[in-house]
């Protein structure tokens, strides 16, 4: 995509948003919060783009940012449960179902709000979101109280 069709669609979103996702950082275990390590994924996490407001298109890419009409769907990360801290972290995890494969990036897992999973994987610098939550239509409904 050129230089100003990228500053156009970053400008007036794509046609083919489905939603904003805003995603938070969460601890399974409450005095990981506390934690110097988890600390500093959670600043990695942030840096990495892996929290904050996103609009997802029809292909599951994320960008920074929120549309108005799109559905706003809350999820959380647990920085503290595997292998969310390896996909933060740009680390490898071994494929489990097949031993003979190498190592594999991980796929982080985001929890929603009506707690069903959605998960993430990396693709160079770009986030891409996938699973049964994105797979029906998804509508408008009025912005978030927060």
């Amino acid at each position: 995509m050129s230089g100003w069709g990228e500053r156009l669609r970053r400008l007036f979103g794509g046609r083919g948003d489905r939603l904003n996702l805003r995603v938070e950082a969460a601890y399974a275990i409450k005095a990981s919060r506390d934690n110097p390590y988890f600390q500093a994924l959670e600043q990695r996490a942030r840096e990495e783009g892996f929290l904050g407001e996103f609009v997802v298109d029809e292909e599951g890419w994320l960008r920074p940012g929120r549309r108005e009409g799109l559905e706003t769907v809350e999820a959380t990360l647990a920085l503290d449960v595997y292998p969310n801290p390896a996909a933060v972290e740009r680390r490898t995890i071994a494929d489990y179902e097949d031993t003979g494969q190498r190592r594999r990036p991980p796929r982080a897992t985001l929890v929603l709000a009506d707690g069903s999973e959605i998960f993430l994987r990396r693709d160079g610098d770009r986030l891409q979101a996938s699973g049964p939550p994105l797979d029906g239509p998804r509508t408008a409904s009025p912005p978030s109280a927060k």
